[in-house]
């Protein structure tokens, strides 16, 4: 075997040797749990080679620079908080800080407390002096085409005429006028709009008025704006027969039966607050409960009038009797639990 075969098969066995090296290091790099077994690598870094060392060298600088991240930072976990305990957390009156905050949630935990003053008084105050102010333009403009009537009949005539001539103010005036009509029309529509939405009712003015004077949520001058009730307006549209279902939740609300409460109460209701003055009820539970007493009314308006004729002799003047107040009952319920109209219920009546 000549010189040459032996320095060729010394080099491949230190090529061995060498990879055997980067196998049993590549094997003892740690794997973090974090990233899936999965170690992030940076091509980036450029480590000099050795010639003494070889890989050995190079993997070993490699992993002094490489930092593998084991968990994630508080401040992270915080950012990244679960989306489902935020909206319950948003939700739960108690779980925010007294004051503004905390009369937000209450307002909020029932479509039916939405309610805001609707500052009628300002609204006309605002109203008057904008009036006035077109009084006043109105006035100058008449005077002015009186004024030109007698020395500049022709400015009346054109209009360009007018906007050229030395010393006319007609454009300006006319500007002048057209934005403050821009303004009072503005706040005429803002006036109707408002004027549309219907007072806050007595029931749920109580319910936000008694929790705003006993959790003295807001300091005295700020919390003033509850005692206008005739000022109050209701932001949601009241239901059909929405009186009736307050009542039914007020008469729920008196029977000391948790029984009750986990009929007609869901799991996110029962968790707003620890209040046990506070009770809020399912509004589909509640309607439910209500179209079943009404049909159970009308089963009634319809048969006991018909049981009570068949027991009353044929030519007895209570027959009629019968017939005038189970008519008037009938006309009263459609009139007071529904929102008919006048016409639906005399024609309701009449059929």
């Amino acid at each position: 075997m000549d010189k040459r075969s032996e320095t060729s098969s010394s080099h491949t066995q230190q090529r061995y040797i060498e990879t055997d090296l980067e196998k049993q290091e590549i094997s003892d790099l740690p794997i973090s749990p974090s990233h899936g077994g999965t170690t992030v690598v940076d091509d980036s870094f450029d480590t000099p080679a050795s010639p003494k060392l070889g890989v050995k060298r190079t993997i070993t600088d490699y992993l002094r620079n490489v930092t593998i991240p084991d968990k994630l930072s508080d401040p992270f976990r915080r950012r990244h908080t679960d989306p489902y305990d935020e909206a319950e957390r948003i939700k739960r009156i108690d779980s925010h800080p007294e004051g503004y905050p905390q009369l937000a949630a209450f307002i909020n935990s029932d479509e039916n407390f939405s309610m805001c003053r609707r500052f009628g008084f300002l609204h006309q105050r605002v109203l008057l002096y904008r009036q006035d102010e077109l009084r006043d333009l109105e006035d100058q403009l008449v005077r002015l085409d009186d004024e030109d009537k007698e020395d500049a009949p022709k400015a009346l005539k054109s209009r360009k005429l007018d906007d050229v001539r030395e010393g006319s103010y007609r454009k300006g005036l006319i500007q002048q006028i057209d934005d403050k009509l821009k303004e009072y029309v503005d706040l005429v529509e803002r006036i109707k709009s408002l004027s549309s939405f219907k007072g806050a009712s007595t029931r749920n003015y109580n319910s936000v008025n008694y929790w705003l004077t006993n959790s003295a949520a807001l300091s005295g001058e700020e919390s003033e704006f509850i005692h206008h009730k005739s000022d109050l307006i209701a932001l949601t549209d009241a239901e059909e027969g929405s009186w009736f279902d307050g009542f039914v939740e007020d008469v729920l609300s008196t029977i000391p039966c948790r029984f009750t409460r986990l009929i007609f109460t869901d799991p996110e209701q029962r968790n707003t607050t620890d209040d046990a003055y506070v009770h809020l009820y399912s509004k589909s539970r509640i309607s439910i409960l209500v179209r079943l007493a009404i049909c159970l009314l009308a089963v009634i308006l319809l048969m006991v009038p018909v049981v009570l004729l068949l027991l009353v002799p044929s030519l007895s003047s209570i027959k009629i009797i019968v017939i005038v107040l189970f008519t008037l009952f009938f006309s009263f319920v459609l009139s007071v639990c529904t929102r008919a109209k006048r016409h639906e219920v005399f024609g309701a009546t009449a059929a």
